[in-house]
């Protein structure tokens, strides 16, 4: 490998910028996503390694969202900048194959069991 190969990274590999996953595309079209919006697939029986239409990407975010999770999550989980990661989301719901689920109104009591496994969560801390 030529040292001057600014494309290339010894340990990694070939190096893509972030943002080419995205086609460049930095802005959601439509409403932009929450950090504590949840997600979870449309179908989650789906096969999705199947798919040609998705990307690599788009595979690891709809195998996180089989079980409902946020979009810091999906973040935290595929390494990725926030801003690429909400980009793909808004293209998955655009697609039909996510969906954001509808959270709490406000005035709305969290219920008793989601208290006591909060509790529970933050006594194993």
């Amino acid at each position: 490998m030529p040292p001057d190969d600014k494309w290339t990274d010894r340990n990694a590999g070939p190096v893509v910028r972030p943002y080419a996953l995205t086609g460049g595309r930095t802005v959601v079209s439509g409403k932009a996503l929450d950090l504590i919006a949840i997600l979870a697939t449309t179908d989650p029986a789906e096969r999705v390694g199947d798919s040609i239409d998705l990307s690599p990407e788009d595979r690891r975010i709809l195998d996180l969202c089989r079980r409902p999770v946020t979009v810091t999550d999906v973040a935290s989980a595929t390494a990725l900048p926030l801003g690429v990661i909400r980009v793909l989301l808004a293209d998955l719901i655009a697609r039909g194959r996510i969906t954001v689920l509808p959270q709490r109104r406000s005035g709305e009591q969290p219920s008793t069991d989601l208290l006591k496994e909060v509790l529970h969560g933050l006594r194993a801390l």
